[in-house]
Order: structure tokens, then C-alpha cells, then sequence
């Protein structure tokens, strides 16, 4: 019974060596092979250079209309929030009594200057008589001698009533305007917002609209670009526009104006010696169906500025270790590390400008703890 024990004993460690032995030859020698990694070399494709701009959701075209004290009262308020106005629709109309006055007074001052030509007038038709009848009885020069002073003095009057009278229509002119300017109109076709009667009372440093018109079917984005952004951004350029509160959508657009000067607020600042960056107006012209939101929503405004082909390679593949991007190639089966200089970057890849060639076999998928110099398989 022992020796039977004794050889089951020996027929198992014979078991186990030869199971070790084809485990051993089965697997890869130690050192034989590397790590296995994928590679890829410089691929060209079409990459867009953008500008990332924050916005806001406004009218393209409004209108406000504010008091104003220099025109007199507001006597009425002819619309109400909602009302469709065209263009030239009466919107609110003030009474001025001074200017009621000057009207009136005009009217007088041109009837008398009137009265007083027709009299200089009748004189002459008088003075005309007279003459017919000197002509008869002294002849014609000496008739027209005797009343040339009398005639040349009266032709005076009446060219001196006569430019008064012209000065009077002038005036009358001006207060026409003043007074046509006491009802305001709309300068756009849209639609009444905001009707606010009582901001014609209210004493306060920051003045609010009586009335405000926009076209909620003529939207646009508007925003801000810095001194390097608008040296990019032209008009026409394409741009993609997303929002926070409106997600999971996106809408298309066009650069429609880009200002000339920085923005208003800017140059007060400037002025005011504020050291504030120079930024200028942008607006964006919304294509196709309109946002559901309100003026006054934020958007992300992504402005296409560059298309272009170029090398490029997927973004995991290029790493940076501080402000030096590389990348890994295989040389003799090992991982080479290699300097490169990149252009634009998008989440999926990235422009190669400098580095390596379309003959370098480049690391896909480089491990976050391969080192140059490591064994790798391709």
C-alpha cells in the first residue's frame, strides 16, 4: 500500500513538470515582445479654426422711446403693450402751450405783414395815378421827376415788408416742425413690448422707456470681441450657437457686423483712464427657425473663422508635459518621444504643424506610463 502511495506521489510532480514546460513554451519569452500599441501616421482633413464669443438673444431691430422735457407735456399715450405698429404709427403726443403760443403769434405777425405790403401796394396804384395825371398836364419827365423820390421810397417799404413777410413764413416753417415733432412716431414695423406711463414722472438718474417696440421675428445675437478675436472674426463667417438654458439644441447663423470702433461703454472707460480691455461689437444674424427664448437669454456664440486642410492626427494621440506637446513614434520596436508644434485642436483632432512626417509611425493610443526608450509591438 506505501509503494502505491509512493508511486501516485511521483506520477503527480511528473504531472506538474511537464504542465510547467508547456505552459513555458506556450507563453512569450520574457523580453521577447513589448508592449503592443496602435499606430496611425499624419492624416490630411479639413480643420476649422473657431472663436468662442458669449452672447445675448436681442432684437435686430428696436426702438425706444423715451420723455422728453424740452417738448412740453406728454398729453397721450396711443398703443398698449402687444399692439402691431408699421413704421410712421402714431405712438405718444405731447402739448406744448409756449409753442401753441409762438404759432399763434406767428400767424398774427405774418397777417400784419401781409396788411402792410397791400397798403404799399394800394400807395403805389396810387402813386401810378398820379403820375397819369402830371404826365397830362407837365409831360412825362417832368411827372416822373416829381414823384421819383415819393415812388423809390415806397418800393423800399415794400421790399423791406416784403422780407419781413419771408422771414415770418420761415419761422412759421420752424414751429411746424416743433410741432409735428410733438407727436412721435414708430421707426420700425414690430411689435409693442413695453408701454410704461408712469416713467414720464419718475425723477431718476437712470431713465426708462415710455415705450419700447422691437420684432420678435427678426432676432439676432449680439456680443462682445476682443482686439486679437476681431482681427479674425469678418463678416459673412459661419457660426454655431448653443445655450445653457435651451440645451441639446443648436442653431446656425452668420457673422452680420462686426464694428469698426470699440464699443461705446469701452471708450468711456478709456476715457476715463479705467484699465479695461478694448472690446468690440459683434452681432449675428440667427438662420433658419428662431431660438424659443426671450431677448435677454445667453448664448454661446462658435464663429467659424478658418477652414483649411492640414496634417493632422486624434487629439490621444499628442500628450504635453508643461507648455511642450509630443508625441510618441516607433523606431526599431522601441517608443521614441518626439517634439512637436500643434495648430488648432478639436476634441477629436489636432493640426500638426511641425515635428514629424506622414512617414513617422505615431503611437495612437500611448499608455500614461510609456516612457521613450520602451519596448512596444505594433
Amino acid at each position: 500500500m506505501k509503494k502505491v502511495w509512493i508511486g501516485i506521489g511521483i506520477a503527480a510532480l511528473v504531472a506538474l513538470f511537464i504542465g510547467i514546460n508547456i505552459y513555458r513554451s506556450a507563453a512569450p519569452a520574457s523580453g521577447s515582445a513589448g508592449q503592443k500599441v496602435e499606430t496611425g501616421s499624419l492624416e490630411e482633413k479639413k480643420i476649422s479654426s473657431t472663436v468662442m464669443v458669449p452672447g445675448t438673444l436681442k432684437f435686430s431691430d428696436e426702438q425706444y422711446v423715451f420723455y422728453e422735457a424740452d417738448k412740453g407735456t406728454l398729453h397721450d399715450i396711443k398703443v398698449k403693450e402687444g399692439d402691431k405698429v408699421k413704421k410712421g404709427t402714431p405712438l405718444v403726443t405731447y402739448s406744448n402751450e409756449q409753442l401753441s403760443l409762438e404759432k399763434e403769434q406767428n400767424e398774427l405777425t405774418a397777417e400784419s405783414n401781409r396788411l402792410q405790403i397791400d397798403q404799399i401796394l394800394e400807395k403805389l396804384q396810387a402813386l401810378d395815378n398820379k403820375e397819369k395825371e402830371l404826365t397830362k398836364q407837365l409831360g412825362k419827365k417832368e411827372a416822373e421827376k416829381q414823384i421819383e423820390s415819393e415812388r423809390t421810397e415806397l418800393e423800399m417799404q415794400e421790399k423791406t415788408a416784403q422780407i419781413e413777410l419771408k422771414q415770418t413764413e420761415l419761422q412759421r416753417q420752424s414751429l411746424a416742425n416743433k410741432m409735428s415733432d410733438l407727436q412721435v412716431k414708430s421707426e420700425i414695423d414690430g411689435t409693442v413690448i413695453s408701454v410704461n406711463k408712469e416713467a414720464a414722472s419718475k425723477k431718476s438718474d437712470i431713465q426708462e422707456p415710455v415705450i419700447h417696440i422691437g420684432n420678435p421675428k427678426n432676432l439676432v445675437v449680439s456680443g462682445k470681441l476682443s482686439e486679437y478675436d476681431t482681427l479674425k472674426v469678418k463678416k459673412g463667417q459661419k457660426v454655431t450657437l448653443t445655450s445653457d438654458v435651451i440645451q441639446d439644441k443648436t442653431w446656425r447663423g452668420t457673422v452680420s457686423a462686426v464694428g469698426l470702433v470699440p464699443d461705446q461703454q469701452e471708450n468711456a472707460a478709456a476715457a476715463a483712464g479705467t484699465d479695461q480691455a478694448v472690446q468690440y461689437p459683434l452681432q449675428v444674424k440667427i438662420k433658419g427657425d428662431l431660438p424659443e427664448g426671450k431677448p435677454g437669454f445667453k448664448f454661446i456664440m462658435n464663429i467659424e473663422t478658418d477652414k483649411r486642410k492640414t496634417n493632422t492626427l486624434p487629439s490621444k494621440a499628442v500628450k504635453k508635459e508643461d507648455d511642450q506637446y509630443y508625441v510618441y513614434t516607433v523606431k526599431d520596436g522601441k517608443a521614441k518621444r518626439v517634439d512637436v508644434k500643434i495648430g488648432e485642436v478639436t476634441d477629436d483632432v489636432t493640426e500638426i504643424k511641425e515635428g514629424i512626417s506622414k512617414d513617422d509611425q505615431v503611437i495612437l493610443n500611448p499608455a500614461d506610463d510609456l516612457a521613450d526608450g520602451t519596448d512596444v509591438k505594433a
